[in-house]
């Protein structure tokens, strides 16, 4: 979900609303996935995370919504 060319912009807001509705150990799991590829990134070359500018914003929004 956090890859552009698989989930095109257009419909991230969708699966953001999809989101939105999990709860328990889905909700749970989805944010620890996403805090765990937050911080690979984060520990990441300063290339690597140039080109993940995408990626990362869009686990920022996950974040943001479930937590």
């Amino acid at each position: 979900m956090y890859e552009e060319d698989k989930v095109p912009d257009e419909h991230f807001s969708t699966l953001l609303d999809y989101l939105e509705g999990l709860k328990g150990s889905a909700r749970e799991l989805t944010v620890q996935k996403a805090e765990a590829l937050m911080q690979k990134l984060d520990e990441a070359s300063p290339e690597t995370r140039d080109r993940s500018l995408g990626k990362m914003q869009r686990l920022r929004q996950v974040l943001q919504l479930l937590s």
